[in-house]
């Protein structure tokens, strides 16, 4: 399947989303660690994500999920350093505020676009 878009949409879309999932993985361990979370750690997640973002568009809707859930948690491991029980705290906590904030803009994005003028 080929992507009908420019490389420079391709990569401000990575981009947002880099910067988004990295607040989000901020949150999320934040959530976890309380005050030893750092922003700078949250990068490697957050990119990691965004590039499983951009397969959504070849992959299976399961297979997208089962890759996000298993780089997150290398990412995650990685970056903060924590046991495996942390790691899947974050991880799992990343993944739901994920789903939340995408849930959001989906349904802001409908009412948007139904609104009348």
């Amino acid at each position: 399947m080929l992507l009908q878009t420019s490389p420079g949409r391709v990569v401000a879309g990575f981009l947002l989303i880099a910067l988004l999932s990295t607040f989000i993985a901020n949150t999320a361990a934040y959530f976890v660690m309380g005050d030893a979370a750092e922003l700078r750690r949250a990068v490697l997640p957050g990119i990691a994500m965004a590039g499983v973002g951009l397969t959504a568009a070849v992959l299976p809707v399961a297979a997208v999920i089962a890759l996000a859930l298993a780089v997150d948690f290398v990412a995650v491991s990685l970056a903060y350093e924590l046991n495996r029980r942390g790691t899947a705290l974050v991880t799992a906590m990343h993944y739901t505020l994920t789903v939340v904030v995408a849930l959001f803009a989906n349904y802001s994005l409908a009412l948007y676009q139904d609104a009348p003028l």
